[in-house]
């Protein structure tokens, strides 16, 4: 077996598609047309997330050892960081309009949408998501 097939960096930075469940009964939500609602993200161990994780714990070393860091900063570090690994997504709508993926818009719905923050999260952490089988 050669392990560069579990090269998990280099298939975390392709992406794989996620499929958005409904927070409650854990089905695949569907778009106006019936399509699954989807996300197409980059794994945790991809170089770019790498790069943003290594860039914030850096941060955090020149400010100093008394330093501390709130609830609030991690949460925004986690959503900032899940948004990054956002490359893509399919019928997200919020309010009755679709949303054209940014990183901005990434940012403020993983806020105001904790569920699916979540989902998002769990996904990106999971290396076999981004395996090929």
């Amino acid at each position: 077996m050669d392990l560069a097939s579990f090269d998990t960096v280099k298939s975390a930075g392709e992406g794989a598609v996620m499929e958005v469940l409904h927070p409650a009964d854990g089905t695949v939500l569907k778009d106006d047309n019936g399509q699954p609602i989807t996300i197409t993200l980059m794994g945790a161990d991809s170089e770019k997330a790498k790069r943003r994780q290594r860039a914030e714990i850096n941060k955090r070393l020149k400010s100093g050892r008394n330093t501390k860091i709130t609830a609030e900063e991690m949460e925004e570090n986690g959503v900032n960081l899940l948004a990054l690994c956002t490359l893509s997504w399919s019928g997200i709508k919020l309010d009755g309009h679709l949303l054209e993926c940014n990183a901005e818009n990434a940012a403020m719905i993983y806020q105001r949408m904790p569920w699916l923050r979540e989902q998002v999260d769990t996904f990106v952490g999971d290396r076999g998501n981004f395996l090929k089988a």
